[in-house]
């Protein structure tokens, strides 16, 4: 089918619309180049930066996962699994936690915490880490104690920092 033009009087003297050629969409001046190539570059930076530290933070996030699966129901299954937890994730941290149990794995969670995190309970930890070597029988803390363990390690799992750990093992190793 062929498309032909009207034959009536009025739109005798009428011509086709001219298109006007496309614009592109690419900048045209120097100035909106290196703009462009400045943000992505910038762009690029960032999501680079947000994905290390998403990586970074895998341990953390496995951590905080397996607190969550923790039963308070049975205060000794449920300490020893925690301290089996923050243990694992005392080790990954510093490799020279592996030998470490009781006052002194503690004491790296004392060194560690955040400024903020004032409700650590110290005595309490020491009374778990030091009941969990008992017999099941003898385990005197109730859940609710454990319930608090847990809030009190979660909130360290999402705010600790090793700074001042190594600032402090440094000052250790320079006076040696």
């Amino acid at each position: 089918m062929t498309h032909t033009p009207p034959t009536t009087y009025v739109l005798k003297g009428l011509s086709d619309v001219q298109v006007p050629t496309s614009i592109s969409w690419f900048p045209q001046t120097i100035g909106w180049k290196i703009l462009f190539v400045a943000f992505t570059a910038f762009s690029l930076f960032v999501i680079y930066n947000a994905f290390k530290k998403y990586k970074q933070n895998r341990y953390r996030r496995l951590a905080i996962k397996d607190l969550a699966l923790i039963n308070c129901n049975s205060p000794y299954k449920a300490t020893c699994e925690l301290f089996h937890i923050m243990k694992r994730v005392a080790v990954y941290l510093e490799p020279s936690n592996a030998s470490k149990s009781g006052k002194e794995l503690l004491q790296f969670f004392l060194e560690t915490k955040s400024v903020d995190c004032v409700h650590f309970h110290k005595k309490l930890s020491e009374q778990a880490f030091l009941q969990m070597w008992l017999p099941e029988t003898r385990f005197t803390l109730i859940p609710e104690q454990v319930e608090v363990l847990l809030h009190q390690f979660r909130y360290w799992l999402l705010h600790h920092s090793l700074e001042s750990y190594h600032k402090k093992e440094q000052k250790v190793n320079t006076h040696d």
